[in-house]
């Protein structure tokens, strides 16, 4: 017995050298972080530099069109269309800083910039991603007091590679762009399959679009055709590429690299997922994609009492889930969780081995800007559902809701407030409460849906 107790030790002690804690004869790893989000294989952003009028009235809407989102990097004296940003926020676009005035080095500005758009733009956060004017890097200690990330041009220039691996730029104050256009590239599928392959982070730089109306965003214009194609490939290949905003991604990934997720228990399973990086800039409440050892063929995922989409495939449990944001406990008709031996607690690394958790019905072409709408729906959620988390104190025009390229309705900015999604018919068909950043909250047939938020009513097209 005491030689055994010995043995067992140094196979703890061994597995902890990798990052894996198992308690029992099995060494099964049964929950993981998703290197990207949704499990995919690589990442790919999409910035734009000097807040031209077509990436209101062009850029914008064809990103709504496919579902997903880009980040929109203005600069506050060129006089750009605020109102119109500001639509495009609440529609889940990113609304960055390219400084106050576009001088040759932005230092001094990278304060009072970033506090000009948010005296404009309603975000959760605010502003945090800023791009530099002529891709020089200003202060880095002033960027890296404000933002989670500073973007610089090419990566070459700046001795950075231009694909950033999985864990980002080796310096967050200097995050590589492929320029694009005339004097760059237009070859946005090819690139987006390179981030797919090699597992990294690509990110485009584009300033105006060929033949459209660019105001001082005049350099390397760009056919907004080629952009299209890019996102056609991405909608078709969404099982491995995760197109987000910059700003979105660089949160995910310094989540991921300073999370921890535990599972314990064998009927009803109890997942905690925790970090410490919370700062001035960002409390890093982006939700991670987990995957959770199941034997069950259905399971019902909540966290803090609040209902998570997830998905069973291949044994596992795929769901989102915000760090720091509570319990996840997941149940279900059938299912076992994890198998016996290795019930105890289970702390592992992350992981991008598996299939996405997406919806696997075609999407191509339909628009998901989502519409406000007046309402005298009352909703009120049940003492059984009842969620006794502290409620954001922040204006309800931070709130986005709209569709996601994997036919999720998406709400971000709604942390603590009571959600509820009704169907045309007039039917709930999904209650539960915000919990960060953002949440998935349901997927569905087509049609159209209601989705009330703290008072306010969008409507939302699947």
């Amino acid at each position: 017995m005491f030689m055994e107790s010995i043995l067992m030790k140094k196979m703890i002690f061994a597995a902890s050298a990798v990052g894996l804690f198992v308690a029992g004869s099995a060494f099964a790893q049964t929950a993981e972080i998703g290197t990207w989000s949704g499990f995919r294989k690589g990442a790919a952003s999409f910035t734009f530099d000097d807040g031209a009028p077509s990436h209101v009235s062009d850029g914008g809407p064809l990103f709504d069109k496919y579902g997903y989102k880009a980040t929109f990097n203005v600069v506050v004296n060129w006089s750009p269309d605020w109102n119109g940003f500001g639509n495009m926020a609440k529609n889940g676009h990113e609304i960055a800083s390219h400084s106050n005035t576009h001088g040759q080095n932005m230092s001094g500005e990278e304060a009072s910039s970033k506090q000009a758009i948010a005296g404009k733009i309603q975000q959760k956060y605010g502003v945090i991603t800023v791009a530099y004017p002529n891709c020089n890097v200003p202060n880095k200690s002033a960027v890296l007091q404000n933002y989670v990330i500073g973007r610089i041009c090419n990566g070459s220039w700046q001795s950075q590679p231009d694909m950033m691996s999985k864990d980002g730029p080796s310096d967050w104050a200097m995050a590589s762009a492929i320029m694009t256009g005339s004097t760059g590239t237009n070859d946005f599928k090819g690139n987006m399959q390179k981030a797919v392959q090699q597992g990294g982070w690509i990110s485009f730089l584009t300033h105006g679009f060929e033949g459209k109306n660019n105001g001082s965003a005049t350099y390397s214009p760009t056919p907004i055709g080629s952009i299209e194609d890019g996102l056609k490939w991405a909608q078709q290949n969404d099982k491995d590429i995760w197109v987000a905003p910059m700003g979105h991604v660089a949160m995910y990934i310094k989540e991921r690299k300073a999370a921890k997720v535990e599972a314990s228990g064998s009927g009803t399973i109890t997942v905690k997922l925790t970090h410490n990086i919370k700062d001035n800039v960002s409390d890093y409440d982006y939700p991670l994609s987990i995957r959770v050892q199941y034997s069950g063929s259905t399971a019902n995922v909540t966290q803090a009492g609040a209902k998570l989409e997830s998905k069973v495939e291949g044994g596992y449990v795929y769901f989102d889930a915000v760090p720091n944001a509570g319990d996840i406990v997941i149940s279900g008709e059938g299912g076992s969780g994890p198998s016996p031996e290795s019930s105890s607690s289970v702390v592992a690394q992350s992981s991008s081995s598996t299939p996405t958790h997406r919806s696997s019905s075609s999407r191509v072409g339909r628009s998901s800007s989502s519409t406000v709408v007046r309402s005298s729906a009352s909703f009120e959620v049940s003492s059984s559902s009842t969620i006794a988390l502290p409620v954001e104190q922040a204006s309800l025009a931070a709130i986005a809701v709209y569709r996601s390229s994997d036919n999720y309705i998406v709400v971000e900015g709604a942390k603590g407030m009571a959600i509820t999604v009704t169907n045309s018919l007039g039917q709930v068909v999904r209650t539960t409460r915000g919990l960060g950043f953002l949440q998935k909250v349901f997927t569905g047939a087509k049609g159209v849906y209601l989705v009330k938020v703290g008072g306010h009513t969008f409507k939302v097209s699947l």
